[in-house]
């Protein structure tokens, strides 16, 4: 049994969309650039910030203009798109069942860590967790270096005992430079192909999925 779970936040545990998107809006208005269709911006949600910024528009993670659109970006989200989001259904009493069956529950997100412990608060959730583990305000981390930060400091030393559960490709690449395994949710914002691509050991529709196949 894996003993164990850490759990990407955006687009595992809650759906982000709105407050990010309407976030990034606001920021590319704030610089007066063009903003990028909505099916666009959801490809932000899960990788870090200026990551998706070059991706996705080609503007250098190193330059003032992306500085600009993050701290565009931090503005709104800290005032109040960090609110416009929702838990997914089921995530609650799968939590608690994963608990109950001795399962020790982390959180591991490419968010900052200040936005992810004021989310977590605020949904009444953080008793499910052991910890929570994010990134900082500049987002210069990856998924991989939150993640090896985790093992760290709770001593997982034994792969074997860990998964890691997350919609995006960064969760897998992240989780596997640290030799852990990935099962990709399918209702987030990531796709099977690129899921798999990545080398997610397994894929779930649902939430309640997971138990079988962590047990």
């Amino acid at each position: 049994m894996i003993k164990n779970i850490f759990f990407d936040l955006d687009g595992t545990i809650i759906d982000s969309a709105p407050g990010i998107i309407k976030a990034l809006r606001y920021a590319y208005q704030q610089a007066a650039l063009s903003v990028p269709d909505d099916s666009v911006l959801r490809k932000f949600i899960g990788p870090p910030l200026l990551e998706s910024i070059e991706k996705y528009t080609k503007i250098s993670p190193e330059s003032e203009l992306a500085r600009q659109l993050l701290r565009g970006f931090q503005e709104y989200y800290g005032r109040s798109g960090w609110q416009e989001m929702h838990l997914y259904p089921q995530i609650v009493p799968v939590l608690k069942q994963l608990q109950q069956n001795g399962h020790r529950l982390y959180i591991a997100t490419a968010k900052p860590q200040t936005f992810a412990k004021q989310i977590v608060d605020y949904l009444e959730i953080q008793q499910y967790f052991v910890n929570l583990y994010g990134t900082d305000l500049d987002e210069k981390m990856q998924k991989k270096d939150v993640i090896q930060r985790a093992l760290k400091i709770e001593a997982i030393s034994d792969p074997q005992q860990i998964v890691m559960v997350g919609d995006r490709d960064t969760d897998v690449l992240g989780a596997a430079a640290n030799q852990v395994a990935t099962i990709g949710v399918l209702y987030g914002f990531g796709t099977a192909t690129e899921l798999t691509q990545a080398g997610a050991k397994a894929l779930i529709k649902t939430p309640e999925q997971l138990i079988e196949q962590v047990s």
